[in-house]
């Protein structure tokens, strides 16, 4: 039974309390966010993906914890087998750390362990991973002749076919991994001992807290941490009325559900191009909400039709209040949506008007998000994560997906009452 894993081994070299906790008091993590369960499956699919490109693997990937000491036995014996060239999810275990490889390929009579990405770059904690696989398979006696790291190719541009040899990139990190093996020694035959103390390390919060990743200890450790979350929001409001224009104007609320694929899927599109797959847009005639609903989920190569309809819906109001991390103007003027001397005041992204209005909550700290704006504002009502939405539109589940309309017009709603709240404060 192994003690470390590569993402424990990690988890220790950010922070050793998160670590002793991981493996004794396990029940104190945090809800695992619709965010990282997003970044997760992303990752997942792009894994996947790259294993075409070394077809006829086997893959090792246990069907549950109880399997992985049988896995790491049939791995060895794999690397023995002439009739084997690739292994998929390779387990390997060494100094009482396991680790999955994503890719290994016979290189001759040596092997190449390949770690994919499914990131645009390579960071400083990806060059750590590739080390710690390098120590345990260094360890197991695997005769390498490279490790590499696998990733996303930002200047790739979909063509016809999906290219994956030109779609991925691969760079060696075996010098680094070489040069970081004391220090991953060291580092295990401390963070075992670590794990078997009484009680865990006092280590005080701080900006291991949030990097290079966002402890799921964060609700235990900062539980006793006093802050500024039950307190009203700071804004400075001379820049907010400036913004905010003219109070009586005919108001629409857009809503846009955008889709940022790894993986282009349409000719002319990079890795991560972003395109709209389904908005909400919601207005009031005096009496009664009117509601427009669209989406392209059934086919996502519709998606330009979302242009046209937005055109012609949005052509009768004098405002347009979104709320979102890009540039919707900048955005919406690309693809020539609207004359781009009405669009300019014409749309109002809400989320630009806090920022330059200088809001600031507690809640928001991490992430101007609607979500977490909301709830500084409003501090007796939640709102769920926009990433429920993206992860619910690409669900095997029936019911999952048609949840899409209603949460989108949810998130609708909510920006009106952030946006009238201060409106009518005017």
């Amino acid at each position: 039974m192994h003690i470390l894993s590569k993402s424990t081994y990690i988890k220790g070299e950010q922070c050793e309390k998160a670590l002793y906790l991981f493996k004794n008091r396990p029940f104190l993590r945090d809800k695992l966010s619709m965010e990282q369960r997003a970044k997760f499956k992303r990752g997942t699919d792009v894994g996947i993906l790259a294993q075409q490109l070394f077809p006829g693997g086997i893959n090792m990937t246990p069907n549950s914890p109880s399997q992985f000491s049988k896995k790491v036995v049939e791995t060895l014996q794999n690397l023995s087998n002439p009739a084997v060239n690739v292994m998929y999810e390779a387990v390997f275990q060494y100094d009482d750390t396991l680790i999955m490889l994503d890719i290994i390929v016979r290189d001759g009579d040596k092997w190449r362990a390949i770690e994919v990405k499914s990131s645009l770059s390579i960071s400083q904690t990806y060059m750590k991973d590739a080390a710690l696989q390098y120590y345990v398979l260094k360890g197991c006696n695997v005769p390498l002749s490279d490790i590499q790291l696998m990733y996303i190719n930002a200047d790739y541009v979909k063509n016809g076919d999906l290219d994956l040899s030109q779609l991925f990139v691969f760079q060696s990190v075996k010098d680094y991994a070489e040069q970081y093996q004391d220090v991953i020694a060291k580092n295990i035959a401390h963070f075992k001992d670590i794990i078997k103390q009484p009680h865990s390390p006092k280590i005080n919060v701080g900006d291991q807290c949030d990097m290079p990743y966002r402890c799921e200890f964060h609700g235990h450790c900062w539980k006793n941490i006093p802050n500024d979350a039950d307190k009203p929001y700071t804004i400075d409001y001379k820049p907010l009325y400036t913004l905010l224009g003219e109070r009586n104007q005919s108001t629409a609320y857009l809503n846009l559900l955008f889709y940022r694929p790894a993986v282009p899927l349409f000719d002319g599109d990079k890795p991560y191009t972003e395109f709209i797959i389904g908005f909400s847009i919601l207005s009031n005639n005096g009496k009664f909400d009117r509601i427009y609903n669209w989406n392209c989920l059934d086919d996502l190569s519709k998606w330009k039709d979302s242009l046209d309809i937005l055109a012609e819906q949005l052509a009768g109001f004098e405002r347009v209040v979104c709320f979102a991390p890009q540039n919707i103007s900048a955005f919406l003027q690309r693809y020539n949506i609207l004359d781009s001397k009405v669009l300019n005041h014409k749309i109002l992204n809400f989320r630009e008007v806090l920022q330059q209005s200088d809001f600031h909550h507690e809640k928001v700290k991490s992430d101007l998000s609607l979500k977490n704006v909301y709830e500084s504002i409003f501090l007796d009502k939640t709102l769920f994560e926009h990433s429920r939405i993206i992860l619910n539109a690409f669900s095997d589940n029936q019911m999952e997906r048609e949840l899409i309309t209603s949460d989108l017009e949810l998130e609708n709603k909510a920006l009106r009452e952030i946006y009238q709240h201060f409106n009518h404060s005017k």
